[in-house]
């Protein structure tokens, strides 16, 4: 035949290897390998149950308080500006009203205070166990011994964790342990002893400004001056009087933390079931990875699984 062609063509598209697999494949080639899978998901659940059964209980205590309201907010409000410098300068804050509880807040949540906390109550030894030698009461010399400022970071972000419901105010101190009454004993102990500090505070600038407006009050001869005076001296010895018969001065203990009966992890059938899950899911890869390689021939090329002519 010569001559152009002629009549009408259909253009049809070189067909493409069909690389998509349907779920009814996927299926069938996942319950072909269902040994590998459970194998893989067996083993992994194993060791994970192993990993788990080593690790020791811890328990959790928990203390809720609340920040003490002061009684007479804002009564310094309408001092005139010639003594509320006094005031500012006798240590007397005559304007913030939420400034107490901010500090108590902080002050709870502070790195010095958690040094603190763990020097007086002798909890180096304790949060560092496996460097201790209780013989020689002393560390170990095949260990390097702990710093306190590493002690108390690790028992910031380990150990307790502080929490503040924006609606209601109320605070919970959470500590975490091996022992139900170490931790019980530390979340409340932490309460008591910001308490006594912030009370010890008070009465000590309560102090030191009536010291200080005594001194403005001897020197001043104006009688309206001096009745301003007393009025903040007078705020001052009620402010000192509450804290020294106050036992709960920046936080009242709504529920004190008691040691509790029941473990709060590790979690172990949980996470038993994970990691048997985990394993479920590389059995799977390993399954079609294989699969994968075992189609391609040694050049990377996909092999052609169509009869060849002799």
């Amino acid at each position: 035949m010569t001559g152009p062609p002629s009549g009408y063509f259909l253009l049809v598209p070189p067909q493409q290897a069909e690389d998509a697999v349907s779920i009814g494949t996927v299926m069938r080639i996942l319950a072909d390998s269902w040994k590998t899978l459970a194998v893989s998901s067996f083993a992994l659940a194993i060791v994970t149950a192993a990993i788990l059964l080593a690790m020791p209980n811890f328990y959790r205590g928990i203390v809720l308080i609340s920040p003490v309201v002061p009684e007479k907010p804002g009564e310094m409000g309408n001092l005139s500006t010639e003594i509320g410098g006094i005031a500012a300068l006798a240590g007397v804050d005559v304007t913030a009203n939420t400034g107490p509880k901010a500090e108590a807040f902080a002050t709870l949540n502070s790195l010095g205070f958690t040094r603190d906390f763990i020097t007086s109550q002798n909890l180096m030894p304790i949060l560092f166990a496996d460097r201790w030698d209780p013989a020689t009461h002393n560390w170990r010399k095949d260990k390097k011994p702990p710093t306190l400022e590493a002690a108390a970071k690790m028992f910031m972000a380990n150990v307790r964790s502080i929490t503040q419901d924006r609606k209601t105010g109320l605070i919970k101190v959470t500590v975490e342990w091996y022992s139900p009454e170490l931790a019980a004993g530390w979340a409340n102990r932490m309460v008591e002893m910001v308490n006594d500090r912030l009370r010890g505070v008070a009465i000590r600038d309560a102090d030191l400004s009536l010291e200080y407006l005594n001194k403005e009050l001897a020197k001043s001869n104006v009688v309206e001056m001096q009745r301003s005076i007393y009025q903040v001296m007078e705020d001052q010895v009620e402010r000192a009087m509450l804290a020294n018969v106050q036992r709960e001065y920046a936080f009242k203990v709504i529920d004190r933390a008691v040691p509790p009966v029941q473990k709060a992890g590790p979690l172990r059938g949980i996470l038993t079931l994970v990691g048997a899950g985990v394993g479920l899911f590389l059995g799977i890869m390993i399954v079609f990875v294989r699969r994968s390689l075992r189609h391609r021939s040694p050049t990377g090329s996909p092999v052609d699984t169509r009869s060849q002519p002799t």
